[in-house]
């Protein structure tokens, strides 16, 4: 954080040109010259708004919640909230920069209009590292006319970041209006707030990006706001810049005009929002170029300009998909869309109404250099942050409490969304494997949350953004989906949005959309609500595991239910509310999802009309977020019915069994054994989504046996899996014109493991391949460049090496350069790593392109991509003139990090010696705590083979060897 030390610098001067009739002038003392916005925010025209729009202020919002719905959290401090005496209704911010020169300073002038609600004699506001200059308040009369209410004086808690202005006497209920005089600096050192970044044009000049990101309290970095985000308002914004640059926000431009203060500079005005949060608005300046497409645009940096296709033709797929799913027009509220590319911004994307931004990565795609992968990213990226403009922009959280209103929804729809509008690629086949399942890692633990979670500071705030919020939640949302019908959870969704616009939401408000779709529909059991039911799934931390044991005497079953914990059993009174569905080997349909039944008890007993000789697997395709255990017997029938012949279970479901197998076992609920006899069918699998659960169990074992004496084992373990699958793939080196998204997936993982095993055929094809690439200077089929690179360069000449180099470095791609900095670090040879090694911490005028996130990219793919790599990092950080360059160019927390990656990936005696002289050279680089943890983890990593798990596994692998 930046503390205001810094001092004040110039202010936006001088009276605007051209005054619009609601408008007038103000002087105010220290012949500073303001324009005031002088309209009455309740009759604010806002294109779009509907006449239903909610009042800006109402008892409901800030009247005690109900226990059932309250955001807050008494045992957590409330006092980082704000009052609720003052609510906002307006903004008018005006913006004076620099950042073409590189210049960090801003100065600004805020309005804001707001009413007050409970006689107070305090404005409370948010500020964080902003120089307040000045302030003045002004009362509306009746006519809306301002009448001087004086100079407040101010004071900051720095702890709460409130910025508390002093009327000097209470101030009636009433319209107000405070205008702040205030400066700040451009973040460098974070993507948050109003920041600067920077990228090379085609004539080598840096040109330089401002851009934002308010997302969760940040928009107080940029202007004196109710940071909050039920405490919604209009805005109105005015940037003035370098004429050569322009500005983009929410709305469209109004108008250009010519900046009578500052020659060559102009002021870009932008048109009134709709009501929406703080953390909302967004802008740009930059000399960006647009890509349009309607009422849509993609801006981007001129020279990048001809990889803007796909993310626009997604965008407006995508919006009008769901425009049309929800029954809700986007274009109801907003004038246009924008989406916008910033270099340098590592990750990520933030859904800002109507000016959406991510990272180039998440946006950009050139079809001659960017994978599928890529381009799925894209695709589902822009998918996720449309879908925001519907669950975050037109309806927010009343409260942080509830982020799952938007990232739930948001995680979900990013891949419906995507699945809509390109229904060929079948984004929907990786929505398990990539959520579902990645979200019940974390929430099998006794520290994970319940999905509603207060937090009240900034950094307890930003801690909710976590896979709770996103991939469970997601995961919840459509088990719901499911249960209720698509058709249902649609027309609820409607309801849910038309009654909050433009308003802050609760979970019972969704509930309450949900439940009036469906009432007199007989979807749920007699005496069961919407809310009673996604209840038991939201309030309370982790998820169930549903254990189904067979009488095989009478066909029956019993049904019981208990927390699923990754690492132990312990009892837990939670009951959840369990929708199931089944299938057998009489009825092998999965299809039909349209009835469900319920487990509303810890057990229950249910018939299931399945004979003694055929199998039953619950939770058809994964749509329930919970695990399913079996009886031993019903497993190993499973398992014979997957090697017989795959198909007669779905897809999605064989996934699932692996990856409920796999952790089922490692908790101590079944055979270990079970799961590798069940995993022996994947010779005969030829679908994405089993091998990405499978996967997952594979590199578990590869990491605990590689380098040791079991390891030959498992490679053979390894080998029966997957020679079959390899041999099916023919040419790993080239793409098929008709090849699946799917077919490509499949074929990366399989081409990995072969040749990560040392597959002659896959390591020969792959250094030939990279071989003609050089002689021929023609980059391989972007779709496999990374196995071809990566495994091409075993062996690879200096030459070789230095041409895929200079291939990353000349790019001018960021998602190409990131794959070339990963398939760099698989080089087997240390003086070749070593040298990248040095590139990334040194510098010189052939680097300058490297961005910072790139630098540190290259650290992490040398030491994830083998031992060879955590070698050559011990070798190359063992000189103490490097770890002191090192640790001068990444900070003191980078090289704990590598340590720790190095510790986690020494398995034997000779790398633990390696460990330990390594942890010897770095000396005081690192502290005593970081070098014993580090020699924790070898130790706990050479202790499982005394573990229960360890000897089972490796007796299995010994014994299919043999």
């Amino acid at each position: 954080m930046i503390s205001p030390w810094y001092k004040t610098w110039s202010i936006l001067r001088g009276t605007p040109q051209c005054l619009a009739p609601d408008e007038m002038v103000l002087h105010l003392g220290k012949n500073i010259v303001l324009l005031l916005l002088v309209v009455s925010s309740s009759t604010l025209a806002v294109f779009g708004q509907r006449s239903a729009a909610h009042p800006e202020w109402n008892n409901r919002e800030f009247a005690p919640a109900p226990d059932t719905s309250s955001p807050r959290d008494d045992s957590i401090d409330q006092s980082y909230r704000l009052p609720t005496d003052t609510v906002p209704t307006h903004y008018t911010i005006r913006l004076h920069t620099d950042l073409h020169t590189g210049s960090r300073a801003f100065s600004g002038i805020v309005d804001i209009e707001f009413d007050v609600i409970v006689p107070t004699d305090a404005i409370v506001v948010h500020n964080r590292d902003l120089l307040i200059a000045s302030a003045a308040l002004y009362a509306k009369d009746q006519d809306g006319l301002l009448v001087e209410f004086g100079f407040p004086h101010h004071e900051f808690d720095q702890r709460t970041e409130q910025l508390t202005f002093h009327p000097g006497q209470v101030l009636p209920i009433g319209s107000y209006v405070l205008t702040v005089e205030y400066s700040g600096l451009l973040q460098t050192s974070s993507n948050s707030g109003f920041f600067l970044k920077s990228y090379v044009n085609d004539d080598g000049e840096r040109r330089y990006v401002g851009t934002t990101q308010f997302e969760s309290t940040n928009a107080r970095m940029a202007f004196p706001c109710y940071d909050e985000p039920l405490l919604k308002a209009g805005f109105t914004l005015w940037i003035t810049h370098i004429a050569e640059y322009n500005a983009v926000s929410n709305m469209p431009v109004e108008e250009v005009v010519p900046s009578e203060e500052h020659e060559g500079y102009v002021t870009t005005k932008f048109g009134p929002t709709p009501k929406m949060s703080s953390y909302l608005l967004a802008f740009g300046v930059s000399d960006f170029v647009a890509l349009e497409d309607g009422n849509q645009q993609l801006y981007a940096r001129p020279n990048a300009m001809d990889e803007a296709e796909f993310g626009l033709e997604a965008g407006v797929k995508i919006l009008d998909a769901l425009s049309e799913y929800t029954y809700v027009n986007y274009y109801d509220y907003m004038p246009k869309l924008s989406q916008m590319a910033i270099p340098d911004r590592g990750g990520g994307a933030m859904e800002n109404w109507g000016l959406v931004k991510y990272a180039e990565t998440g946006l950009l795609f050139d079809p001659a250099r960017n994978t599928y992968r890529t381009r799925k990213g894209i695709a589902v990226v822009v998918a996720h942050e449309l879908a925001h403009q519907w669950f975050g922009d037109l309806v927010g959280p009343q409260w942080w409490s509830y982020i799952w209103l938007n990232e739930g929804f948001a995680n979900l729809y990013g891949y419906i969304g995507a699945d809509l509008a390109y229904p060929s690629e079948r984004y929907w086949d990786l929505y398990a494997v990539e959520n579902v399942q990645n979200a019940f890692g974390p929430d099998a633990t006794d520290s994970t949350r319940p999905m509603t979670q207060d937090a009240t500071t900034p950094s307890a705030i930003s801690g909710l953004f976590d896979s709770i919020a996103y991939d469970k939640s997601g995961s919840v949302l459509n088990m719901f989906r499911m249960v209720l019908g698509d058709d249902n959870f649609r027309a609820g969704l409607k309801v849910y949005l038309l009654n909050r616009q433009l308003d802050g939401a609760v979970a019972d408000d969704l509930y309450a959309g949900l439940q009036a779709a469906i009432d007199d529909k007989d979807v749920l059991p007699d005496g069961y609500t919407v809310k009673q039911l996604m209840d038991s799934w939201t309030t309370e931390p982790g998820y169930p595991v549903l254990t189904v044991r067979r009488n095989y005497n009478d066909g029956s079953a019993i049904l019981s239910q208990e927390r699923f914990y990754a690492d132990k059993r312990s009892p837990n009174a939670n009951v959840w509310y369990i929708p199931y569905s089944f299938a057998s080997a009489s009825n092998p349909d999965f299809e039909d999802l349209s009835d469900f039944q319920w487990l509303s008890t810890k057990a229950e007993r249910i018939e299931t009309g399945a004979s003694a000789d055929e199998w039953i697997i619950f939770n058809k395709q994964q749509t329930g977020y919970y695990r399913v255990n079996y009886d031993a017997h019903n497993w190993l029938m499973i398992a014979n019915a997957l090697r017989e012949d795959p198909s007669v279970i779905h897809r999605f479901n064989r996934a699932q069994l692996i990856n409920d197998a796999f952790n089922l076992a490692r908790a101590g609920r079944h055979d270990l054994a079970l799961t590798l006899d069940l995993l022996r069918y994947l010779s005969n699998e030829h679908e994405y989504a089993p091998w990405a659960a499978a996967n997952g169990v594979l590199n578990y074992f590869y990491n605990k046996l590689r380098g040791t004496a079991n390891y030959h084992d498992f490679i053979v373990y390894v080998d029966a899996l997957i020679g079959p699958v390899f041999d099916s793939l023919g040419d790993i080196a080239t793409v098929p014109e008709d090849e699946t998204l799917l077919d490509k997936y499949l074929k990366q993982l399989i081409s990995t493991w072969a040749c990560r095993v040392g597959y002659t055929e896959c390591l020969r094809q792959t250094a030939e391949a990279l071989h003609t690439a050089v002689e021929t200077n023609t980059p391989v089929h972007p779709d496999v460049s990374y196995v071809v690179y990566c495994y091409g360069l075993k062996g690879a000449t200096d030459d070789e090496y230095r041409w895929l180099f200079d291939q990353m470095i000349n790019s001018n791609n960021e998602a190409e350069r990131q794959l070339l900095i990963d398939a760099l670090g698989c080089a087997q040879d240390q003086s070749q790593l070593i040298s990248l090694l040095t590139v990334a911490i040194g510098s010189n005028s052939e680097l300058n392109s490297l961005l910072n996130g790139e630098r540190s990219r290259i650290v992490s793919s040398i030491y994830s991509a083998g031992r060879f790599g955590v070698e050559a990092m011990i070798e190359a950080l063992s000189d103490p003139l490097l770890a002191q360059e090192f640790v001068g160019r990444f900070g003191q927390g980078t090289l704990n990090n590598v340590v720790s990656n190095v510790a986690s990936r020494t398995n034997n005696d000779g790398e633990l010696e390696q460990l330990e002289q390594f942890l010897a050279a770095l000396g005081d680089l690192i502290s005593p705590e970081t070098a014993a943890a580090a020699v924790r983890t070898v130790k706990t990593n050479a202790a499982w083979f005394e573990t229960y798990e360890g000897v089972l596994s490796t007796t299995y692998f010994s014994d299919f060897t043999n």
